[in-house]
């Protein structure tokens, strides 16, 4: 498919042919689509000498702070799929995805939103840096999903930093329809999320043996 005319970048919008259909650079009046991304099953804590995480809501620039599902194409400035939204604004379904991630893979770190108001072990601040679907291969041809997650993670105990690193990941998406471009974006920040979750479980066994 390729775009009738190009559009001024500042009402550029993507537009949904359908449920699941081909992305098309044509706005067109369609419903809205929401999507989520896919959480892992859930496991079960162990004991009951938890290590407590607070898991900070991602700092995201304006261009990916929303619930629209975000797209760059070559040489022009941030687009998003019109029709389609994310079920809440992109830190917040990126902070949900990193706490299920923890509650399914660390059985001894627990999870909590800041709004829980526990007194944490440890606190896991994220710069949500990209999370957008990248046309590097043209308009026509399936985007490469990019997803980049700065995290820091501070120990409450002192309020010193503990670990700091970058965690990214890219999946092009198997054909150029939003259906396509949602499930790379699940593919790739699972990756990241998993990343996170297993490199603070490291952080934390280093500094507990450490303080030993």
């Amino acid at each position: 498919m390729s775009a009738a005319r190009l559009l001024k970048p500042a009402a550029l919008a993507l537009a949904l042919a359908g449920l699941g259909g081909c992305v098309s650079l044509l706005p067109e009046p369609e419903p809205v689509s929401v999507y989520r991304l896919s959480a892992p099953e859930p496991g079960a804590w162990a004991g009951d000498d938890w290590t407590i995480v607070l898991i900070e809501l991602p700092v995201a620039p304006r261009g990916l702070s929303g619930d629209t599902i975000a797209v760059l194409r070559p040489g022009q400035s941030l687009a998003y799929i019109n029709g389609a939204r994310w079920i809440s604004p992109a830190p917040e379904v990126v902070q949900d995805l990193l706490i299920d991630t923890f509650n399914t893979g660390q059985s001894a770190m627990v999870p909590a939103r800041p709004e829980d108001g526990v007194r944490a072990d440890y606190e896991l601040r994220l710069d949500l840096r990209e999370f957008e679907a990248v046309y590097d291969q043209g308009e026509d041809s399936a985007p490469l999903v990019k997803v980049r997650i700065a995290a820091r993670l501070v120990s409450e105990r002192g309020r010193r930093f503990v670990g700091a690193q970058v965690f990214t990941a890219e999946v092009r998406a198997s054909e150029n329809r939003t259906r396509s471009i949602v499930a790379a974006f699940d593919e790739a920040a699972l990756g990241v999320s998993r990343s996170i979750s297993d490199w603070s479980a490291g952080q934390v066994a280093d500094r507990s043996a450490a303080d030993e």
